[in-house]
């Protein structure tokens, strides 16, 4: 038997994995608005960098057994995830801030392996799979306090929100005073084998679900406070007050005002509608689900894109949505009972009507119900990779394949910023963050189909998922 402090402590550093980088997307806004000139690509880079870095340094862990104990790696990975994790917060240009996230990297890289190896390392049978389950468990829950705290601190100022990694001190204590070092197994020399082409595959698909899944993380916080000033006007945008009284009773868009927003790109539908907030002093321009606010100053008019709320409640909305993934985890066996090989369809479904409902949103409430679906999906789709995985790889392949399949995970996180802002470049005539949204909704549409196929495929020939073991 192992002591509960020693259970702790190894459970403990799962708190740091999932959504690592993550942790502070709640502070995007604000960072944004604390390096204007900065491309809004490098400021999801914020979150998305460190991912890229994770990769090598997963397997320079590896390595670095060779020549440490692991829980030399381990407490030196927790040093560079404490450090650069805090000192974020004490960058001057997104350059800085970018470098320093890139050393998060490093820290994050070096622990992630062994998180899970050291479980495997103490623990054997039924306690070993309990332990896995209850590691996986963890690590969203530490996904939950990490984008709640950043949140509230985000209110205060986007550098406090990096203090959220202060919290790595207290694993760290954990880690040196209750977990002892593991026993050696360097022998037998290195685990030789071809792995099937099926788990490169998942690896694929790994990056691409994570290309669609993060964009809520890296997009939510600054498409929820996108109030920004599109462009002032010193001309009027009605010919006179007149004009101004006709269709404030109608409610119409005058073709002066038209003429005017289509000069800075912005095209208003048909359907647009004109209304008072502030009588003389602010109007409202609502088309379809965007609305526009037209201020009056001494000496212009400046059209702003109305906000829906604050960076902190992102937070809250982002550790809903991994709560709401926790539980799709957790009662996964249910779930496939019910659905049997029509559940990837489910969750892909779920993910692409969640994204579908955010890019319509006017307000948090469908924003709420938005991030609930992208949460259902997550704590789905991720396992049954994993269980395939599991399946199609031999047991003395099994490490490295899941290895692999991280690899397409973490590439997915990195590129997710990248590959979607080329919807932006092709719907120029919708704001950016709805039109990722679509986007994804429409592509996401398209594998639920496939999806769809292949579980009436898997009916035929005999549908059966092992759930034992799984790590939620």
């Amino acid at each position: 038997m192992h002591s509960a402090l020693m259970k702790a402590a190894i459970l403990s550093i799962s708190l740091l994995t999932v959504m690592a980088s993550a942790a502070v997307s709640p502070a995007l806004a604000r960072i944004r608005q604390a390096f204007p000139g900065a491309d809004i690509t490098l400021i999801k880079l914020v979150l998305t960098l460190p991912s890229l870095v994770i990769i090598p340094f997963s397997l320079v862990s590896g390595w670095l057994l060779k020549f440490f104990k692991k829980k030399q790696v381990l407490l030196a990975g927790l040093v560079i995830y404490l450090v650069t994790g805090i000192g974020a917060g004490f960058a001057k240009t997104i350059g800085q801030l970018l470098f320093v996230r890139a050393l998060f990297g490093i820290g994050v890289g070096l622990i992630v392996p062994l998180s899970t190896a050291l479980i495997a390392d103490f623990f054997s049978g039924e306690e070993r799979t309990k332990m896995m389950g209850l590691s996986g468990s963890v690590s969203h829950f530490g996904g939950v306090i990490f984008t709640l705290l950043a949140g509230w601190l985000a209110c205060v100022s986007w550098r406090l929100a990096f203090g959220v990694y202060g919290l790595t001190l207290i694993v760290m204590l954990m880690v040196i005073f209750w977990v002892p070092e593991p026993e050696s197994e360097r022998k037998g020399g290195m685990v030789k084998g071809r792995l099937p082409g099926g788990v490169y595959l998942c690896a694929v698909l790994g990056a691409l679900m994570m290309v669609a899944f993060y964009a809520a993380p890296t997009n939510l916080a600054m498409f929820i406070e996108n109030e920004r000033q599109m462009y002032t006007s010193t001309q009027p945008l009605f010919k006179n007050r007149q004009e101004l009284i006709e269709h404030l009773k109608t409610g119409t868009i005058s073709e002066v005002t038209r003429k005017s927003f289509a000069k800075q790109g912005i095209k208003l539908s048909s359907d647009a509608r004109l209304s008072v907030k502030e009588p003389g002093k602010l109007w409202v321009i609502t088309d379809k689900s965007v609305k526009y606010l037209v201020r009056r100053e001494p000496d212009r008019l400046v059209v702003l894109k109305e906000r829906l709320g604050r960076p902190g409640i992102a937070g809250y909305f982002l550790s809903t949505m991994t709560i709401v993934g926790v539980v799709s985890g957790a009662i996964l066996a249910l779930l496939v009972k019910i659905f049997r090989g029509f559940l990837a369809a489910v969750g892909i479904i779920s993910m692409g009507l969640g994204y579908f409902i955010l890019g319509s949103a006017t307000n948090l409430l469908t924003v709420l119900i938005a991030m609930l679906c992208i949460g259902f999906s997550s704590g789905v789709l991720m396992p049954l990779l994993l269980l395939r995985v599991a399946k199609i790889t031999p047991s003395h392949l099994r490490t490295f394949g899941m290895a692999v399949v991280s690899i397409g995970v973490y590439l997915g996180q990195f590129l997710s910023p990248l590959v979607l802002k080329g919807t932006t470049i092709v719907l120029k005539e919708i704001d950016p963050f709805r039109a990722q949204f679509y986007s994804l909704a429409f592509f996401l549409g398209l594998a639920a189909v496939i999806a769809t196929v292949s579980g009436m495929r898997s009916l035929k020939t005999g549908f059966h998922i092992e759930t034992s073991g799984l790590r939620h």
